[in-house]
This record gives structure tokens, sequence and C-alpha cells, in this order.
């Protein structure tokens, strides 16, 4: 039993140290060029279900910072990022159906909106993603649109979700990119949608 532990344990840190690196790749691309992923594969005294070892993700997020525990880290959108790049990287093996993806666009713009537009849409081609977003690039990449809002009635908060119409996600999508719906914003909107990864 011993022998066979000790022979899981090794091809399990042999993957672990390739999966790390998959994933630190995804991060440069995200825009977290300083994050550091490390799965870690630890022998137990006792057996457990999965054999010998606790595996377990850590994240160095800043240079010089000490590795903390994925689930330990502060931000929401570091974190959304981080889940989105490992998520990537098992795309095609990952049974989880739905994902949800909230406050992914936290402190990002430019390359970084472009890069987490294009990894949720290769994503998509094996789960489904909800993402919620107030950037143009992201909501741009998406096959369906949907307006969230709240209305307050008789003292009581309603929301209200809306499939927008294509007319409406281009308006939409002006509106988020600037605050202002006018031609200028219409124009940008309609070359976001058609740079939509297909």
């Amino acid at each position: 039993m011993d022998i066979l532990a000790e022979k899981i344990h090794e091809i399990r840190e042999k993957e672990a140290q390739e999966l790390s690196n998959k994933i630190n790749q995804e991060l440069k691309e995200l825009e977290m060029k300083n994050a550091k992923i490390h799965v870690r594969v630890e022998k137990q005294e006792e057996y457990n279900k999965e054999g010998k070892d606790n595996v377990a993700f850590y994240i160095q997020t800043n240079l010089g910072e000490d590795e903390k525990e994925l689930s330990k880290i502060a931000s929401g959108g570091e974190i959304s990022r981080t889940i989105l790049g490992i998520k990537k990287v098992l795309a095609d093996t990952d049974e989880v159906p739905i994902l949800i993806f909230d406050e992914i666009d936290t402190g990002i713009s430019g390359n970084a909106a472009n890069a987490v537009a294009e990894k949720l849409n290769l994503i998509s081609k094996f789960h489904q993603v909800l993402c919620i977003s107030h950037l143009p690039n992201i909501a741009a990449a998406a096959d369906y649109n949907y307006f969230i809002s709240k209305k307050i009635t008789n003292e009581r908060t309603n929301t209200n979700v809306k499939l927008l119409q294509e007319k409406e996600v281009i308006e939409e999508i002006a509106r988020i990119s600037s605050g202002k719906v006018n031609d200028v914003t219409i124009k940008y909107a309609t070359q976001l949608r058609n740079k939509k990864v297909s």
C-alpha cells in the first residue's frame, strides 16, 4: 500500500508542477504578471480516500509576498481572474457545467480586458458561462446579453432581468464605454461587436 501511495505521490508532484506552469502562463496573459500559482502536493501521515496526499492551490499575487492559499487572497477580481486561468487550463476535463464570474473586471482595462474576454469565450465552448461585467470589451464578446436593473416599489426592491436584442446590446455597450450613447460611442460599440471572438 505504501509503495503504491508513493508512486501516486510522485505522479501528482509531476502533474502539479506542469499544472502550475500552465496556469501561470494564463495569469501572465490575464495581466497578472507578478502572480504565481503553486499547486502543492504534501504527504500526510494518515491515508484518506485520495491516498496519502493533501493537494492545495497556493498563490503569490505580488513580488515579495508570501504564498497564501488561493481561498484566502483578498481581491475578488484577483480570485476571479485566477479561477478563470485555472478553468481555461482545465476546460476540456472539468465537468462543472456552469461557471459564474462576478467582479472579474475589477481593476482591469485594455489588454487585460481583451484577454479576459477571449478566455471567457474559449471556456464557453465547454461550459455555460455567466459573467457580470461593466466593461464593454467583455460585454461585446458575449453570445447573449442581459440588462439587470433594480427598482423600488412600495418600499420593496425588485430586480428585473431583460434579454437585450442586438440593437440594445450595441446601445448598452456604447453607454458603459463612456456613459453616453451617441454616434461616436455607437460606432465604437459596433466595432467591438464585430471583433467578437467566434
